[in-house]
């Protein structure tokens, strides 16, 4: 028969050739190199702290941020205002604006005929699609309703 090595599978027989182990000890350790040289470049140097930053630490002059922030305070406009959202639904409405301002840009790059990457843009669109399918789409009416303290002081003025 056949002097390959054989993986039998539910009777059936699968032959495969022997790997050179020496030949993928090199190849993976090839990745290895290549892993560790792209994760350098998105972590800090040794002994340095990364200082994590927010959209509020960003000036706010950029077209970019300035896109990002419009969007972000209509989407809390319509989700009844910022101050009716929790901390997670603030979180995902930023995400959901800093989505909006990259895929913006994309779409500029496009129209201006740039090159782009439609798998990034598509991504990009389908990672804003979700995060405002968790928030909801309709827009919510902001309560206007008075409290009973405002009413009575507004009464006694």
């Amino acid at each position: 028969m056949n002097s390959l090595p054989a993986l039998t599978f539910k009777g059936m027989s699968i032959f495969y050739p022997q790997i050179n182990q020496q030949k993928m000890a090199r190849e993976l350790l090839a990745d290895t190199d290549q892993i560790e040289a792209e994760s350098s470049a998105v972590t800090a140097p040794k002994g340095v702290k990364a200082r994590l930053r927010t959209l509020d630490d960003l000036d706010r002059r950029t077209r970019a941020a300035q896109a990002t922030f419009e969007l972000r305070d209509s989407i809390a406009s319509d989700l009844g205002g910022a101050d009716r959202l929790s901390a997670m639904q603030k979180e995902i409405v930023d995400g959901a604006a800093l989505l909006g301002a990259m895929i913006k840009d994309l779409g500029a790059n496009y129209l201006s005929g740039d090159p782009v990457d439609l798998a990034e843009f598509m991504a990009l669109t389908n990672a804003q699609r979700r995060l405002l399918a968790d928030i909801g789409l309709e827009r919510r009416q902001r309560d206007v309703t008075p409290t009973l303290d405002s009413y009575l002081n507004r009464g006694a003025a």
